[in-house]
């Protein structure tokens, strides 16, 4: 089945958050979003949300040249994600390189993130390139939080994460495509064997050019369809919007040498910090 459920852009939503936060006087917090709330509705009920053109050619290709000089920088390192030939999995990229940084705020992905999850949210970017003109290179189905059990607990507090899969390089039959499973993230009977591949009743295929984007809910079933040799380079970035007390530190990948979000601290702003990760209450 191919579909694509865009959002169709309308007068959008604002919400008004008031935090229960008795130290700063109980601040409210205003988020305004392009996506419309039928858009969200869909995106909570379906578990994605597509976007195209969510930035324009030019700068797809600048951060597309950016992943493909870390590729190459770390391909072949002890702790590199990466199998010759086949892909590489690059990680900490606000860390390793200042053209990422706009990425922080990067719209409409930000404000629909923090309308659905709250208004306190932070930001992880990494990247993943799939090497041109290799056949059968894909990613079997999988989900990003393999946390949550079945039953839940009566006190279980799920870790819901929007992820923005946003594509450098053009997504075609060569490259394959991406197939999702409408509303899998929210049935807990949804159990795909590791490693499974196949075609499932019901599967989403999305293709996509540079600056195109996909917002999923981090529990959404998702694979891609294998590579032919007309494949080209698959480069796509994932910006992980997290709620900002949920932490997360990774032993995997290669470590950065300097931490270049510290530039972005620097600016001293709350939501900034909550941004990096730097939370407190």
């Amino acid at each position: 089945m191919t579909a694509d459920r865009e959002a169709k852009r309308g007068p959008g939503t604002r919400t008004d958050f008031v935090l229960n936060d008795q130290v700063d006087h109980y601040p409210t917090r205003t988020v305004r979003t392009s996506a419309d709330p039928g858009d969200l509705d869909a995106l909570v009920r379906e578990g994605y949300l597509v976007r195209r053109g969510m930035i324009g050619a030019d700068h797809a290709e600048e951060l597309a040249e950016a992943v493909i000089a870390l590729s190459e920088a770390e391909a072949g390192l002890p702790q590199a994600e990466y199998l010759p030939g086949e892909n590489i999995y690059l990680r900490s990229l606000l860390d390793k390189d200042v053209t990422f940084h706009p990425l922080l705020r990067l719209e409409p992905a930000l404000s629909i993130a923090r309308t659905v999850l709250g208004p306190q949210v932070r930001v992880e970017v990494e990247a993943r390139m799939n090497y041109p003109g290799k056949v059968g290179v894909a990613v079997p189905w999988h989900a990003h939080l393999p946390v949550i059990p079945h039953p839940l607990p009566p006190l279980f507090s799920h870790p819901h994460q929007i992820h923005c899969l946003l594509y450098l390089r053009p997504v075609t039959e060569q490259e394959g495509a991406l197939c999702l499973l409408p509303g899998s993230h929210a049935d807990p009977h949804t159990r795909i064997p590791l490693g499974d591949g196949d075609e499932r009743p019901g599967e989403v295929r999305l293709y996509f050019e540079p600056g195109d984007a996909v917002l999923i809910h981090a529990d959404l079933w998702h694979r891609s369809v294998p590579s032919t040799q007309a494949a080209g380079a698959r480069i796509l970035l994932l910006l992980g919007l997290v709620p900002a007390w949920i932490r997360a530190e990774t032993s995997r990948g290669v470590d950065p040498r300097v931490r270049l979000s510290d530039r972005l601290r620097a600016d001293g702003r709350q939501d900034t910090k909550e941004l990096l990760g730097d939370f407190e209450w």
